[in-house]
């Protein structure tokens, strides 16, 4: 994939429901959010997301990417997305794809509240 295309696929994880998830999240993922999400892993991913609202609209800076070989990206970045409430949330995310199978996969992802 191209920087671009890694960028497309992390804000379609933020703006789009489980089947972005389904298509772009490893079985074995771990992600860790603000609580009272906390620490979400396989199945629990897809559970949380499905009782969570989706995010209105999502704004990416400082972006910085990096590759070792073409088998692991990450993507860092400051997040500033809206919920319909319109209220503003803003973290520090750190994203990790891993190439497997022919795909890539989002292995982990971090939000730090800013």
């Amino acid at each position: 994939m191209t920087d671009a295309e890694f960028w497309d696929v992390e804000r379609r994880l933020w703006l789009g429901g489980a089947e972005a998830f389904r298509a772009w999240v490893a079985a074995d993922c771990l992600m860790v959010f603000p609580e009272p999400a906390g620490i979400l892993t396989g199945p629990a991913i897809i559970e949380g997301l499905a009782a969570a609202p989706r995010w209105e609209a999502v704004a990416f800076a400082g972006q910085a990417l990096r590759r070792t070989d073409d088998a692991v990206a990450v993507l860092a970045y400051r997040a500033e997305a809206v919920r319909p409430s319109g209220d503003p949330y803003r973290a520090l995310c750190s994203s990790t794809y891993a190439h497997a199978a022919g795909a890539w996969w989002l292995v982990q992802h971090q939000q730090t509240p800013a």
